[in-house]
């Protein structure tokens, strides 16, 4: 049986994104930004 890999605090790389959503439309921001949190 496979195991869930799950990494360590010490292999993370925090990363920060500020996203300027003014005039755009809602769905579609959402839609990109869920896919570059999502990597």
């Amino acid at each position: 049986m496979n195991k869930t890999y799950s990494p360590k605090k010490s292999e993370l790389e925090k990363r920060w994104y500020l996203v300027d959503a003014k005039d755009k439309v809602l769905g579609r921001v959402a839609t990109r930004v869920a896919s570059v949190l999502r990597g």
